[in-house]
């Protein structure tokens, strides 16, 4: 006769506790999996505007969130657990946390966010904000495949108290392949396609100067679109940038609010390269140009020699070697030699009129596309590299100013292509 086998109270109790552990574990996986799935785009679209890896902020809100479903994440869309702090005028939501006051728990105050999308930009913000440079810049120093290095940082850094918060990140990037997302910034730059409204920008510091960096395709306008500003804001920050159309290089940096009279590093000067002029430094370093050209006691259209400390806060104690600003610093001239009248750089008015041949220069004016100047029949002049202001209105017999007044120009820079009107 078959008889049932008896199991102990104990057995039994703990085959049912490893059953509801599977299944809890099974339901939570699900969960993560539906979580990723619903924001990773969001992750990415953050990741290109702050430069922070979609995995770390995934993980990161599927931790502190519980996958959307904690009471902060349900009751105030706050999916990072982010506090209010002493700048935070927007909504609170209060809940028993971490804080103490006379020895007693007390709620903490948490941001309130109308939707979940903008909990995941308040994130961005949070590590991104200049007034925690001291706490998370030098994360936005690693690779943005490091995400080790990322959930590392961000625990020294004191972001969780949990002392095994770096480890549960990394545990949940590597379950989940979260890593694979972080490649998405670069497979845009690879894109011909334009950016879409998702994919915004990656946005950094310089100085304390917020600045981007163009991606293929991408002229003023769709940057200042992007970014939510006029092109007129855009033009006032970056002194090379003319006109709304104006096309820009791949990686190109554009900065986004007002570049600093100094530099507020610790860098005191910059040693001038060759083919490197004032308009370089002034975007290397987030430094206006105009304040450059004063600090360094410079003139409005001089241009400084090569190999020179060109001073990034306080003022040069010696005078500057100037060359020519028609040349090209640290590239020789080159002949090209034809029958007829040829020219300098230095030649006069009366000389560019007769010529109508390829001329002696750097390429630019006077180069071969631009031979003839007044003598041609063509009443505008390309710019080419090494072209400016200056050594075009010279040869052309005008002044700078009716130049700028000619083109509509606001600013002395220009930018290789840029056709300029001189009839």
């Amino acid at each position: 006769m078959y008889q049932t086998k008896y199991f102990p109270p104990m057995v039994y109790k703990m085959f049912i506790i490893s059953v509801f552990i599977v299944f809890w574990s099974s339901l939570h996986a699900q969960d993560q999996t539906s979580y990723i799935r619903k924001y990773q785009d969001l992750a990415i679209s953050e990741m290109m505007r702050t430069g922070i890896p979609a995995s770390i902020k995934l993980a990161q809100a599927i931790l502190e969130s519980n996958c959307g479903q904690s009471e902060l994440a349900c009751k105030a869309n706050n999916h990072f657990g982010i506090k209010c702090g002493g700048s935070w005028n927007g909504k609170a939501f209060h809940k028993e946390d971490d804080d103490y006051a006379n020895g007693k728990l007390v709620k903490s105050c948490f941001r309130e966010f109308e939707c979940v999308k903008d909990s995941y930009i308040a994130h961005s913000d949070f590590l991104a904000d200049p007034g925690k440079a001291t706490r998370y810049s030098s994360l936005f120093l690693l690779d943005r495949a490091d995400y080790k290095g990322w959930a590392k940082g961000l625990s020294k850094a004191g972001y969780a108290t949990d002392p095994q918060y770096a480890n549960r990140l990394i545990e949940i990037i590597e379950k989940y392949e979260l890593f694979r997302f972080d490649n998405e910034y670069e497979h845009m730059l690879a894109s011909d396609a334009p950016p879409s409204s998702a994919a915004l920008q990656l946005v950094k510091y310089t100085n304390d100067v917020k600045y981007t960096r163009a991606l293929k395709g991408d002229n003023a306008l769709t940057i200042a679109r992007r970014n939510e500003m006029s092109v007129g804001q855009l033009m006032r920050y970056n002194e090379n940038i003319n006109r709304k159309d104006q096309a820009l290089e791949t990686g190109e940096k554009v900065y986004l609010e007002s570049k600093k009279s100094k530099n507020h590093g610790k860098q005191k000067y910059h040693v001038l390269k060759e083919a490197e002029d004032l308009a370089d430094i002034s975007s290397l370093y987030g430094i206006k140009l105009e304040s450059l050209i004063k600090r360094n006691g410079l003139k409005k259209n001089e241009v400084p020699a090569p190999k020179q400390k060109i001073m990034l806060k306080g003022k040069t104690k010696t005078e500057l070697r100037t060359v020519d600003p028609f040349e090209t610093p640290g590239k020789k001239k080159t002949t090209t030699q034809k029958p007829g009248p040829s020219y300098e750089v230095n030649a006069t008015k009366k000389d560019a009129d007769q010529s109508m041949a390829s001329v002696s220069t750097s390429p630019g004016v006077g180069s071969k596309s631009n031979a003839g100047a007044k003598g041609s029949l063509t009443s505008t002049h390309t710019v080419m590299k090494g072209d400016t202001l200056y050594g075009i209105a010279r040869v052309y017999g005008l002044s700078v100013d009716d130049l700028k007044l000619k083109n509509n120009l606001s600013a002395d820079t220009i930018f290789v292509g840029q056709k300029l009107v001189w009839k």
